[in-house]
């Protein structure tokens, strides 16, 4: 009954907010970026699915603050601390069967908030991601991962060869490899739909030497990120840009900044060929099509390059209306509606998930 509930009268984040934004324990930026966002035309981009992921955030947010959202918010984004069999296939493939490894760790860490299956789960998936990166040459990036960060907002973690790992630290540098495979990053200008917490933003500030960082998404992830990326890189200049709607103002602001924040409307009044390269990680797979359709049509227009990362083949729940089904992504079936003159130059499946595709595109330029 309360799935039907949903279907005819979908809960909206803006409803929520309003309720508790007088609350005294939410942050004063937090307040300011929710208030303008629902106050702004980036609002009815957002999926049904957000809208019921955003009020979980922000109740968790309410009950333990920014410091507790390793295990609930941030199981949003990309922490698994439970996973299917399909998301673990290529994780293996650089391993023999009766291969062995000695490691120093504490792989029986029990986790804050994390019953013991879900924290041997997650542990086990560290050791995996962990063997598999020793593999590979972005290893040598591990150490430029600051702990203050990453282990920041109650992430979880375990300690591996005396370095404090989590899932997103390692992750982040696989993302890291495949975009350099597909466009080799440094000195470029660089923006980011649908960063999250924020973790690859901080490992391409932290590993290359970009001219120009512009991050779009929505609260409470932009707040996340932007609260993290203060404490990452205090002296770099960082500025939000989301209530700018004046073209010139905030072409001018994202060239005088080292990393900036929008909006998802904001993107249209970007000039042309302002970016070398636009990504988005792990978030176009929880878009509505019309918002998909919304964001190609301008990164076309504003980036000179695409890559993206997505499941191979999805549902975005809570989305259709009362008779359709839920929307189905399926990559290969064409539901994400690329345009045709985009040429694609990079198609991998990832280590993990193994069910995910990263995409690169050079587009019509």
């Amino acid at each position: 009954m309360n799935k039907i509930l949903d279907k005819v009268f979908p809960k909206k984040f803006g409803n929520f907010f309003r309720n508790i934004k007088n609350k005294e324990n939410l942050d004063k930026d937090l307040i300011y970026f929710s208030e303008v966002f629902i106050n702004s035309e980036s609002y009815k981009y957002v999926s049904n699915q957000w809208h019921l992921l955003n009020i979980i955030d922000y109740k968790n947010i309410l009950k333990s603050g920014t410091n507790n959202l390793g295990i609930e918010t941030f199981g949003h984004y990309f922490n698994f601390f439970d996973y299917e069999d399909k998301y673990l296939t290529n994780l293996f493939k650089n391993f023999n069967e009766d291969e062995t490894i000695t490691l120093k760790s504490n792989f029986f860490k029990k986790h804050k908030d994390l019953d013991f299956k879900k924290s041997s789960n997650y542990n086990y998936l560290i050791l995996l991601l962990y063997s598999n990166l020793r593999k590979s040459s972005y290893f040598k990036y591990l150490n430029l991962l600051k702990d203050e960060t990453y282990l920041s907002f109650g992430n979880p973690f375990i300690t591996i060869e005396d370095q404090n790992i989590t899932s997103d630290k390692i992750v982040s540098l696989f993302d890291l490899e495949h975009i350099d495979n597909f466009h080799f990053i440094d000195k470029k200008k660089i923006l980011e739909i649908g960063a999250g917490s924020g973790r690859l933003t901080e490992c391409i500030l932290s590993t290359k030497n970009i001219l120009n960082y512009t991050i779009c998404d929505i609260p409470p992830s932009i707040f996340i990120n932007y609260k993290r990326l203060k404490l990452a890189f205090p002296k770099k200049k960082i500025k939000i840009l989301i209530d700018i709607e004046n073209s010139e103002d905030l072409n001018k602001e994202i060239s005088n900044n080292d990393i900036s924040f929008i909006f998802p409307h904001q993107i249209k009044k970007i000039k042309e060929n302002m970016y070398d390269l636009t990504i988005a990680i792990d978030c176009l797979h929880e878009m509505d099509k019309s918002t998909l359709k919304y964001y190609f049509k301008n990164i076309s227009i504003i980036s000179k390059n695409f890559y993206f990362s997505v499941w191979e083949k999805t549902k975005n729940w809570a989305s259709g209306g009362v008779i359709k089904k839920t929307e189905r992504l399926d990559f290969n079936k064409g539901d994400y509606q690329v345009p045709s003159d985009w040429k694609e130059i990079y198609k991998k499946n990832l280590l993990f998930p193994s069910n995910q595709i990263g995409l690169g595109y050079l587009l019509n330029k």
